[in-house]
């Protein structure tokens, strides 16, 4: 166990609670839980919507499907789609003044649109919801071998995450999307230099060698 991994989760643990607990005491009404109370400025918004629906896991996973496969399947996933559509619909959703995408069917529709769209969210967010607390529980035992089997591991991060955001809501989401953006990013930046530095120059040809390949098959 690597005592750098404990400092930083702890950090990470530390700040994300701290947050909550601060805007805990600033929620005073129903908008300012469910959307922030519409206060969010642009880069808290981007920010946040990257870390939860793209996240580090997709973020390395995408760079690890492209280099085994090359772009093109990167490049045409359907997450691209999405943000386009969000960028048009955005607009014209925020001016129905609703908190949920229930309340927008509802009010573009009808009841039934509402139902349906709470149990299409229902089932897509529980999957999603629950193999990120299976990861969280495996990262966890990977830093704590001997104490946290991967099965406790999941109900940690399942209480952490639940009491965090239920503490203040979208109010805290949005920062953390701020603070795990920001770590991401950082993390990144230096980690690129380092991968370079250690792998020497084989990894540089082994690259550009894969570079000419594609190019080949894409001729």
């Amino acid at each position: 166990m690597s005592k750098l991994y404990v400092v930083v989760l702890a950090v990470i643990v530390v700040v994300l609670l701290s947050v909550a607990i601060y805007r805990t005491f600033q929620v005073k009404t129903k908008a300012d839980y469910l959307v922030a109370g519409r206060s969010l400025p642009a880069i808290v918004l981007v920010l946040t919507l990257l870390t939860s629906w793209i996240g580090a896991g997709s973020l390395f996973a995408g760079a690890e499907n492209a280099y085994k496969n090359g772009l093109p399947p990167v490049a045409a996933g359907g997450g691209w789609l999405g943000l386009l559509l969000i960028y048009f619909i955005a607009p014209r959703a925020r001016k129905f003044a609703q908190f949920t995408l229930p309340d927008l069917l509802e009010a573009r529709y009808n009841q039934t649109a509402r139902v349906l769209g709470t149990i299409a969210i229902l089932f897509a967010y529980v999957g999603i919801t629950s193999y990120q607390f299976k990861g969280g529980g495996n990262v966890l035992h990977l830093i704590f071998p001997d104490s946290v089997t991967p099965e406790l591991g999941t109900y940690m991060i399942a209480a952490f995450v639940i009491v965090t955001t239920a503490l203040a809501g979208m109010s805290s989401v949005g920062l953390y999307g701020v603070a795990i953006g920001s770590l991401v990013t950082v993390i990144c930046i230096i980690a690129t230099p380092y991968l370079f530095l250690q792998a020497g120059d084989g990894l540089v040809f082994m690259l550009l060698c894969r570079h000419r390949i594609f190019r080949c098959l894409a001729t």
